[in-house]
């Protein structure tokens, strides 16, 4: 499958992700040694804390794009008993398994993320976990995102990094090209789908440049955290006044 975001067909990677739906979660946990539950909560912790820095009191209501399985819309139910989440994906496989998990305290919406079915202003905070680098054209996605948060909300994003210095882009390579897709397989996966998953990490910008995007679509305050030697990361910004 096309790896390139601007020349593959939203369609195949939908059907990709209907295909690993049933053991999405199974696999996730093989490759990172569970690390991505650790991970999924911190993203869930950040869009928290920057939502009640942002004012308003409680309450806050909570956009998770690209929701996968539910993961961190739980966490996000569990960081503020308050609070209102709405998931959204573009594959109603998923969509089904986030339902069980989360049950009727979250909502949940089949929505591409360029064209995403709420109202301007209407977020306090969104997030995004390991789906930005799959997005056909990333920097549309980040201002339909700016458009529904609020002013000086948050959109916090958990994604895949690019590791700096020959060393350690060798080892991601490795563990991503060779790796992954074996493990993939041994839990009953398609190692096809997870080849092409790892040819996305590769292809995925770096740092500097996945900021800009985020500079560019009307976000300010822009940090990013590494983790796991620098192969994720949290990147989060604040809307500014004028996105």
């Amino acid at each position: 499958m096309e790896t390139d975001p601007r020349r593959r067909n939203p369609e195949d990677v939908k059907r990709l992700f209907a295909r690993v739906s049933a053991r999405y979660d199974a696999i996730n946990r093989a490759m990172c040694g569970g690390l991505d539950v650790l991970w999924r909560g911190r993203l869930a912790k950040t869009a928290a804390a920057l939502a009640r820095e942002n004012g308003g009191g409680g309450g806050k209501k909570y956009l998770d794009i690209a929701c996968g399985s539910g993961d961190v819309c739980a966490r996000l139910l569990g960081e503020d008993p308050d609070c209102r989440v709405v998931g959204a994906d573009f594959c109603p496989e998923m969509l089904a398994l986030a339902r069980e998990k989360c049950g009727s305290r979250a909502e949940f919406a089949e929505a591409d993320c360029r064209n995403l079915p709420f109202a301007e202003n209407s977020f306090d905070a969104a997030t995004i976990s390991f789906g930005f680098r799959n997005f056909a054209d990333r920097p549309a996605c980040l201002r339909e995102i700016a458009r529904v948060l609020k002013t000086g909300a948050p959109l916090c994003v958990l994604e895949v990094a690019r590791t700096e210095g020959p060393l350690f882009e060798a080892a991601q390579k490795f563990f991503m090209c060779s790796a992954v897709p074996l493990i993939a397989k041994v839990f009953g996966g398609r190692r096809e789908d997870y080849e092409y998953l790892a040819k996305t990490t590769m292809d995925y910008p770096r740092r500097a440049e996945v900021e800009k995007m985020f500079a560019n679509a009307g976000f300010g305050e822009i940090r990013t955290r590494a983790m796991a030697f620098g192969m994720v990361a949290i990147v989060s910004g604040k809307k500014r006044e004028t996105a």
